[in-house]
């Protein structure tokens, strides 16, 4: 089981009304997406992530685990945002609040109070998207979403695509877990070199293993006289 699958069926909000948590979410994300206020932003943030932390009792190391892999790809990409740089005169650039210039052609490196401003903004906006994003699906377990999600009339297809996604990130993680484990039994993570030549083998023994787990499951469902059409409940 993922650990996410884990924490949404034991946390302390697994049984609250689901479609509580559900709308809660979207309001969060629909506020982050039409606000600009900092304060706003850094509230959301705070009370959201106690909420998530102390009120449904997620462990705050798993917690801070999942927010670092998209803050580090935010931070990398709000860098683009941030800096500016080009070939310019000094006093074209006087209002910078940090100023690099070199020799070579009058080429500088800065940052603007706007650009700054500006990512400040973004980055919030996204991590208070994220926040609440994550609120809901350490909350409130699978079943509970597609419950809610047929209550409010959306299309079957996409209920089916949203199962069949999960399902496959669900096999995606188990196989790599376990061709991981095999690996690491057999020393296969002890050196530099080996981790490489490891890695290699992990990703292409994955691609046959998971090819393997679809083929399995279209025979199941051939043999289930499967129509076309996935029922979830």
């Amino acid at each position: 089981m993922l650990i996410i699958d884990k924490l949404a069926y034991t946390n302390k909000f697994s049984e609250s009304n689901p479609y509580i948590k559900v709308w809660c979410s979207i309001l969060i994300i629909v506020i982050s997406i039409v606000n600009s206020n900092i304060w706003i932003f850094l509230v959301m943030i705070f009370v959201v992530s106690m909420a998530t932390v102390s009120g449904a009792q997620i462990p705050i190391k798993i917690y801070v685990k999942m927010l670092i892999a998209p803050i580090i790809y935010l931070f990398i990409s709000i860098l683009t945002i941030i800096l500016s740089f080009g070939f310019h005169e000094i006093n074209d650039v006087s209002k910078f609040i940090y100023l690099k210039t070199f020799n070579f052609m009058n080429f500088y490196i800065g940052i603007t109070v706007g650009s700054l401003q500006r990512g400040g903004t973004i980055s919030l906006r996204a991590i208070s998207s994220i926040i609440g994003m994550y609120f809901l699906i350490l909350t409130t377990p699978c079943n509970q979403q597609i419950k809610v999600m047929k209550k409010i009339k959306i299309p079957s297809v996409f209920i089916e695509i949203y199962v069949l996604t999960y399902r496959f990130i669900a096999i995606f993680f188990e196989e790599v877990s376990q061709i991981h484990l095999a690996q690491k039994m057999r020393f296969g993570y002890n050196s530099y070199k080996n981790s490489m030549n490891s890695l290699a083998i992990l990703i292409k023994i994955l691609f046959v293993r998971i090819m393997s787990r679809y083929t399995s499951m279209v025979n199941i469902l051939e043999i289930k006289h499967f129509d076309g059409t996935f029922y979830v409940d």
